[in-house]
């Protein structure tokens, strides 16, 4: 006889374990279904771990289709495979993200509870803040919340060097880059507590709900007569019954998890034998960021100014990755409106009025890369990087099934790249960042950028040529999937699925617009948002 739950969480990653925790803390009978195991070693917990832990039993390692604009290339993709999710195996950054975006959310769902002020008792309801900059907007901030974070926290030698450099390429200071505008360089924040990571299932109280790791789900169970989510079935075949399913399984195993159950694109689904339960654009709009870095050559890295020098030796370096500064840059319309025209729309039509974050550059001081980038410089004390950052893509991708065996991977196309506007935006990101290592004073401490073999440095008299040829060779993803079980054509306001009753999506699936930030502290707003949502709280 099947069990049975008042809700079933598919997935126990960061918006699931944060499901979980409140919804079984209020009463509930809750399960948890985690493809992964429950693993919190000194591997998973230490605070610089993130960049090792790719290619590992905890993470998913998925490949795009060939990216036309990427030099041909299959683009390495990961995601969480472990209790806790991505929240026990990402970088620790935390970046809330521009109030505009989200407020560009509310007003395309037609739902003003997703715009940003709506939005803010949830940011601060997850987050401790601990503010050790100059000034932060106390009113923006949450003082007893599960998520630790802090800025400031670590203090590098070339900290001073880097904010003066930044200054005087033309970006203005901010104190607080989490005040809900980001815009320019502001002290980078992470959530990393007494020199260790904080996972979702150990900051959230689990106590109260089950928990089962290792437990693949294969499909959600629907009464088609009824249109009812009725529980779920696990790839070894034993099933579990529910009032209420939540899908919190990730942009890219969410939708691959709704395709198998019956609810998607009826022709893709068609194509597989699959009956089609409900037909929606689940794994459509697919969206993320990428990147591509600059490495620079240090002149005295005798000094110990960067990662792997035996002189960069501070005990309080190794509690979080090596960053003090992070910047957001907004480009102005004169720039993009040639290339919104080439993509046959306009900056107002894509972007609204008024400022929005595009790019990002982060400083970190060491050889920093994305994950499946061919390029690469050893962590030896001689480089520090300029990893540009996209923000705002306008391309649009898609997951697909490619078989009705949840253990096959499915089709990732983020399909990077593919409008002038992201072409543009990222050729900008490339040229702020060169003009900051130019300036007078980061040629104290830099002599040159390093380039892969066989292309030229990059310089501030670079063309676009160059720097789109670059980026095909050296772009990479950040693991900042969204969209594919889009908020307003897939699930309605309350996230619920779109034909289906007692089945919502909660995670980064449900994002129906890219947001200007690094997904980690969004993701736990919306799941707090959820979770009252699902308990009826005002």
């Amino acid at each position: 006889m099947a069990s049975e739950y008042e809700y079933i969480i598919v997935g126990g990653g960061t918006v699931g374990c944060v499901l979980a925790s409140r919804l079984s803390r209020a009463g509930h009978r809750v399960a948890v279904f985690e493809a992964g195991p429950e693993n919190y070693s000194d591997q998973i917990m230490s605070p610089t771990g993130g960049p090792l832990l790719h290619a590992t039993e905890w993470e998913y390692g998925w490949k795009s289709v060939k990216q036309a604009h990427l030099g041909n290339r299959e683009i390495a993709n990961y995601g969480g495979k472990i209790l806790s999710g991505s929240s026990a195996v990402n970088y620790g950054l935390w970046a809330r993200g521009h109030s505009v975006d989200f407020d560009d959310w509310a007003r395309i769902v037609g739902d003003d509870r997703w715009n940003y002020a709506n939005l803010l008792k949830y940011f601060k309801r997850s987050e401790t803040f601990h503010d050790r900059g100059a000034t932060a907007s106390v009113d923006q901030h949450g003082y007893d919340g599960p998520i630790a974070n802090f800025s400031g926290l670590r203090k590098y030698p070339l900290k001073e060097k880097t904010l003066k450099a930044v200054i005087q390429s033309g970006i203005e200071y901010t104190s607080d880059g989490n005040d809900g505008n980001p815009l320019g360089v502001a002290p980078f924040t992470d959530n990393v507590k007494n020199a260790l990571r904080q996972p979702a299932g150990l900051a959230y109280d689990l106590s109260q709900a089950t928990v089962f790791t290792n437990a693949v789900v294969a499909r959600v169970d629907i009464d088609q007569q009824t249109k009812s989510a009725t529980g779920i079935t696990l790839d070894d075949g034993r099933t579990f019954k529910a009032k209420e399913v939540l899908v919190c399984a990730g942009a890219i195993k969410t939708p691959q998890i709704l395709m198998l159950s019956g609810i998607g694109p009826r022709d893709h689904l068609q194509s597989l034998g699959i009956t089609t339960i409900v037909d929606l654009p689940v794994g459509q709009n697919f969206h993320d960021h990428i990147s591509g870095s600059m490495f620079w050559k240090l002149r005295n890295p005798e000094q110990g100014l960067a990662m792997g020098s035996p002189n960069f030796n501070d005990p309080s370096f190794r509690t979080g990755m090596p960053f003090d500064w992070i910047i957001t840059l907004a480009l102005p319309d004169e720039v993009l409106s040639p290339a919104a025209t080439v993509d046959g729309t306009s900056i107002n039509a894509t972007y609204g009025s008024g400022l929005r974050g595009h790019v990002e550059i982060l400083m970190p001081y060491a050889p920093i890369a994305s994950a499946g980038t061919p390029y690469r410089i050893p962590p030896d004390g001689t480089h520090v990087a300029t990893p540009v950052v996209i923000l705002l893509p306008t391309s649009r991708g898609s997951i697909t099934l490619a078989s009705t065996n949840v253990a096959d991977d499915p089709i990732l196309d983020p399909n990077y790249l593919a409008t002038e506007i992201d072409r543009t935006i990222m050729r900008q990101g490339f040229r702020a960042a060169i003009r900051i290592m130019e300036t007078p004073e980061a040629l104290t401490y830099v002599e040159h950028e390093t380039p892969p073999p066989g292309y030229p440095r990059l310089t501030s008299s670079c063309t676009d040529e160059e720097i789109d040829a670059r980026l095909a060779h050296v772009g990479a993803s950040m693991f900042q999937n969204a969209g594919t079980a889009s908020m307003g054509t897939v699930v309605d306001t309350d996230c619920r699925v779109k034909g289906i009753q007692g089945l919502r999506v909660a995670d980064a699936s449900i994002i129906p617009v890219s947001i200007a930030s690094h997904y980690q502290a969004g993701v736990y707003a919306i799941a707090e948002r959820i979770a009252d949502i699902i308990l009826g709280n005002k």
